[in-house]
């Protein structure tokens, strides 16, 4: 396996109509980081989520830079709400795109051993095409309006993505063991997560599951899960063997107005072999073949 480095820059080269590239990094426990400058500073570790409204900063970060809290409010996260306190930061850059006078919520620090600053989200994306290329670990932000026909190869699916009820978060319909449910897309999801209705109408028998790793979510809120293997996902014409899942019934689901039905977190651990282009503005993704070769 070529180093993380080699990967990005032969990724660059491939993809040189695309502009410059920034590398897609694990953060130490699942996660991928990008580098970001945070007030004309940096770069620090950041995470670009998919599944996220707006930008926050870990406790940890807002202490080093001696931030000055403001006004608290509730954050939803995945595992439930918390009120958290609320910073200004000057501007966030990633790959040369800038969101200036930017108003983040300060997260408690991870519970793992990642080291990411912070995460920006679909504040930091509207108004660009992100590039997500997982197997040549790269990201690229290219300012609106771009010809897609120079991004997309004749294997891109795209997808029309639907919306939720509370969030910016976009939607695709899934299967799982031919199971139909809806899924949230969300690079800043390290896993995959399925409620237990989809559990059900997948036939998967979740007591023979192992224990899975504890979630906590932007709230710190501690849910266990049963982890195992499901045999065939399905999203976009792309097809996912014997992916690993968490199953747990979690509170956002019902926030983003799924109800009681198949419900997933389609996370990084489904995509990674996976070229995404994604447009929030126009509320569209696509699913497309990378120039590089998936690696472990």
């Amino acid at each position: 396996m070529r180093p993380i480095s080699a990967i990005a820059i032969s990724c660059v080269l491939l993809n040189a109509y695309a502009g410059s590239s920034v590398p897609l990094t694990p953060a130490g426990n699942g996660h991928l980081v990008v580098p970001a400058f945070v007030n004309g500073k940096g770069t620090v570790p950041f995470i670009l989520d998919t599944g996220a409204d707006g930008s926050h900063v870990y406790e940890w970060f807002a202490k080093q830079q001696g931030l000055k809290p403001g006004a608290s409010i509730s954050v939803e996260g995945m595992t439930g709400a918390a009120m958290m306190p609320t910073y200004r930061l000057d501007s966030i850059t990633v790959d040369g795109r800038t969101i200036s006078g930017v108003a983040v919520t300060g997260l408690p620090d991870r519970k793992d051993a990642e080291i990411a600053a912070g995460i920006t989200g679909n504040d930091l994306m509207d108004g660009a095409i992100a590039i997500f290329d997982f197997p040549c670990r790269a990201v690229t932000l290219l300012p609106r309006p771009v010809s897609m026909r120079r991004i997309l190869t004749k294997d891109a699916v795209m997808i029309q993505g639907g919306t939720v009820v509370d969030g910016t978060q976009l939607t695709l319909p899934v299967t799982v063991n031919g199971a139909a449910g809806i899924a949230v897309l969300d690079t800043g999801s390290r896993g995959t997560q399925i409620n237990s209705a989809f559990a059900r109408a997948a036939h998967l028998d979740s007591s023979s599951f192992r224990r899975g790793a504890t979630l906590y979510g932007a709230a710190s809120e501690a849910m266990e899960t049963q982890e195992g293997e499901v045999k065939l996902v399905a999203f976009a014409g792309r097809y996912v063997n014997g992916l690993t899942v968490r199953v747990a019934d979690l509170p956002v689901f019902e926030s983003f107005g799924f109800g009681k039905g198949p419900a997933m977190i389609l996370g990084i651990n489904a995509m990674i072999g996976q070229r995404l282009v994604y447009d929030h503005k126009a509320k569209r993704f696509w699913f497309d073949r990378s120039r590089c070769k998936a690696t472990a």
